[in-house]
């Protein structure tokens, strides 16, 4: 006879988690690919754009591991439901869970670092003061993810009291009242640093109504990877204020999610705009094919034909030719 299902620390049943995790995954995985193909077809290989690629392929990968990791952990809980789990496996999960911490800080940072390295190539006439402001950002990220990798690393000193099953010997490096505050703080403050950086230039900029639209659209993305921090710290410190062993592996799993998805896709995004604006401007060369060549047909026929199409061979700066030679000012390089 089957159990009930164990009550979990989120709203959120385990086969939802999971549904959740790899539906945004996915959707991520889309925007990425776009991203990708649309920087080797603009043939956009500056040192920025590719370095940028890499650390948001990396931040990618290191998100499907902890993804994957969870996938484990939550498929032993709904094997639990009908049978009893081996010491092996009660052992391993915590083991699991111990190491998706590097996975999910690695996702975290390396997406942060995707965001700064793209500013390089988005902004390139800085004044003296935001460049020095930028490059202090990019220490300011680089530093942060180090020291939270050391702190995950040595705070638990034996390292097997991470993950051992002993309630008086066990520790936890990310889940407790002092490094939760540390590295809560250091990532919501990279990630307002980070957005900040666009937010100095605004007023030097002249931007249409659907650019701003876009803008805000990626801002919004970005503020809900602090807003994600922001209610993960809330929740968990409480609780592990009045108990140390309280259940929040759920919580912290699930605003870790959204928190990773949502940096991620404000990474992507302006390369999305790009991708639109692409599509947006073939069909507009098709319609105007079409009715180019309508008017070829008109011009063909009749008695004055000729003396039209002598017109037309004789300015060669026609409307025509405007549209098509003005065709290179669009591309999708949305430096400033």
């Amino acid at each position: 006879m089957s159990q009930q299902p164990p009550r979990v620390d989120v709203p959120v049943s385990t086969e939802g988690l999971l549904a959740l995790t790899w539906g945004l995954n996915s959707l991520v995985f889309v925007v990425l690919v776009i991203r990708l193909v649309l920087h080797r077809r603009q043939k956009l290989k500056g040192p920025a754009i590719v370095i940028s690629d890499a650390l948001i392929c990396v931040s990618f990968f290191f998100g499907i591991t902890a993804i994957a990791t969870d996938a484990w952990k939550y498929s032993k809980e709904i094997e639990a439901r009908t049978r009893q789990l081996s010491l092996h496996d009660k052992e391993t999960s915590p083991k699991l869970s111990f190491f998706c911490g590097y996975f999910v800080f690695s996702a975290m940072w390396f997406a942060k670092g995707a965001f700064v390295v793209y500013y390089y190539h988005l902004f390139t006439n800085l004044s003296k003061k935001l460049r020095y402001y930028l490059i202090f950002v990019t220490a300011f990220t680089a530093s942060t993810y180090i020291f939270t990798m050391l702190l995950q690393t040595f705070w638990c000193r034996p390292i097997w009291t991470n993950w051992t099953l002993d309630p008086l010997r066990g520790c936890s490096a990310t889940g407790n009242t002092t490094t939760l505050p540390l590295w809560s703080f250091m990532n919501i403050v990279t990630d307002i640093l980070i957005l900040a950086v666009p937010l100095s230039v605004l007023h030097t900029l002249q931007l249409g109504r659907r650019q701003v639209v876009a803008l805000i659209v990626v801002f919004l993305i970005g503020g809900l990877s602090i807003f994600a921090a922001v209610a993960r710290f809330i929740i968990i410190f409480p609780k592990i204020k009045k108990n140390s062993k309280a259940p929040i592996v759920h919580t912290y799993e699930l605003w870790a999610l959204i928190e990773i998805m949502s940096s991620q896709l404000a990474v992507c995004l302006p390369a999305l705009r790009g991708w639109l604006r692409g599509r947006k401007d073939n069909r507009s060369r098709k319609a105007w094919g079409g009715s180019e060549r309508k008017a070829d047909n008109a011009v063909s026929g009749g008695s004055g034909g000729k003396k039209l199409r002598d017109s037309q061979d004789s300015c060669p700066d026609s409307g025509i030719s405007r549209v098509e030679g003005g065709e290179g000012l669009l591309g999708n390089d949305d430096r400033v």
